[in-house]
C-alpha cells in the first residue's frame, strides 16, 4: 500500500505540474483534464492510506490481544470459588 501511495502521489504532482504549460501551449482543455486527473491521484492516495491506517490498527489490536497480564490466573481462582 504504501508503494502505491508514494506513486499516487507522483503521478498526481505530474499532472499538477502540467496544468500550467498545457495551458498556455495547448489548450486550456487539456489543462483542465490535468487537474481532473491530479484529483484522481489525490483521492486514490487518499483511500490507499485510508486502508494502511486500518490495517496497522487491526494489527495493533491483535498484537494487543495476544498478551496476557496475568489476569487470567485471577479470572480462573474466581470461577473455582
Amino acid at each position: 500500500m504504501k508503494t502505491l501511495r508514494i506513486l499516487f502521489t507522483l503521478i498526481a504532482a505530474v499532472f499538477v505540474a502540467l496544468v500550467i504549460p498545457l495551458g498556455a501551449l495547448v489548450s486550456w482543455g487539456m489543462a483542465g483534464i490535468c487537474v481532473l486527473g491530479a484529483f484522481l491521484f489525490f483521492g486514490l492516495m487518499l483511500l490507499c492510506k485510508q486502508k494502511q491506517e486500518e490495517e496497522e490498527k487491526r494489527a495493533r489490536h491483535d498484537d494487543l490481544t495476544d498478551l496476557d497480564f496475568g489476569n487470567e490466573e485471577k479470572k480462573d481462582e474466581k470461577k473455582g470459588k
